[in-house]
């Protein structure tokens, strides 16, 4: 049972080892010369001395007993298995198919290990992200689908976060475009079926579905917004359609103004549709637009801003493992 991807998995499935923990873990494993499945043949007093920081502090939660708890090994092979079986891909953080962008812009938040269906060289393809409301007009989602289309046609792979709404419509316009999309999930790959708008489309080779979060996760409105930077971090710039307000009256946060926000905290170009645009103008676009969102009018203003896109700097890229083709 030393496959990597198992000990990923049985490493972030420890309790209390969240993603700060696991950076620290591995970042004093590599100053020591240790792999991961070091980790899992030493007594806990000799990590405990070598990794002074779990149990303290912000790592107060992580317990190297939770680590060491060797009953539950089979059951997480078990699970394991079940996931490889089903065409899944378990990354972590020192898998050479890991998005070198997601460490570099969410350093020590980066989730430490990926869940992937699909062709997984999209992970290091430059990415497009697309951002909007649920409930929007059939115009709004002719100009995500159309947005989907340019980005396609300029060599981008669409990155969305496969809600209802805009985030649909921009996955279906690269498809329809022949291009590729990837499908940024705020659930565990166990609640994953395919939208019934994708099914004509070439979904099996161009399309790629990722979480951070465990298999059997339910959606929440907390894993929605963590889902949005990740989908921040894997792309090149964020276009909002639509945006409602930061918090409504009744102080629910909008997912797509939190989208656009992370982007601007990650330094992302983030373009904005123009509120004259809408069908029903919201006050998030113009808020956004006053944050330092660059506003757009045209789906040609977007794809003229793509073709004079630079590259984000980034370290050099891990050599490829090489890609993972897998059906529902």
């Amino acid at each position: 049972m030393n496959d990597n991807g198992f000990l990923w998995y049985r490493l972030v499935c420890a309790p209390g080892f969240g993603a700060k923990s696991v950076h620290y873990l591995l970042e004093h494993m590599l100053q020591q010369g240790l792999t991961l499945s070091d980790l899992f043949v030493q007594e806990e007093a000799e990590l405990q001395r070598r990794f002074p920081a779990i149990g303290q502090g912000k790592l107060s939660r992580a317990r190297f007993a939770n680590l060491l708890d060797a009953g539950r090994e089979e059951q997480l092979w078990a699970e394991y298995e079940a996931l490889v079986d089903q065409g899944v891909a378990l990354i972590g953080l020192d898998d050479p198919r890991y998005p070198p962008l997601v460490r570099q812009r969410l350093g020590d938040e980066a989730p430490p290990l990926l869940y992937a269906k699909g062709p997984l060289g999209l992970l290091q393809q430059p990415g497009l992200a697309i951002a909007g409301a649920r409930d929007v007009a059939e115009a709004e989602l002719a100009i995500a689908r159309a947005v989907a289309q340019a980005a396609a046609a300029s060599g981008f792979n669409v990155v969305s976060g496969y809600a209802k709404g805009v985030d649909t419509a921009a996955h279906l316009g690269a498809l329809q475009a022949d291009g590729t999309t990837t499908c940024v999930l705020s659930f565990g790959l166990n609640h994953l079926s395919l939208k019934d708008v994708l099914q004509e489309q070439r979904w099996e080779r161009n399309a790629l579905f990722v979480s951070q979060f465990a298999p059997w996760e339910k959606f929440s409105g907390a894993n929605a917004m963590t889902r949005n930077r990740l989908i921040c971090a894997l792309s090149w710039a964020l276009v909002v359609v639509k945006a409602g307000p930061e918090k409504d009256a009744e102080g629910r946060m909008s997912g797509t103004f939190n989208a656009g926000a992370s982007a601007l905290e990650l330094g992302l170009p983030l373009w904005v549709l123009h509120p004259d645009r809408l069908a029903s103008p919201v006050p998030g676009n113009a808020a956004l637009i006053e944050r330092g969102g660059q506003p757009f009018g045209s789906t040609e203003e977007v794809a003229q801003r793509l073709a004079a896109l630079e590259p984000p700097s980034k370290p050099p890229q891990a050599p490829s493992a090489g890609e993972q083709m897998s059906l529902f």
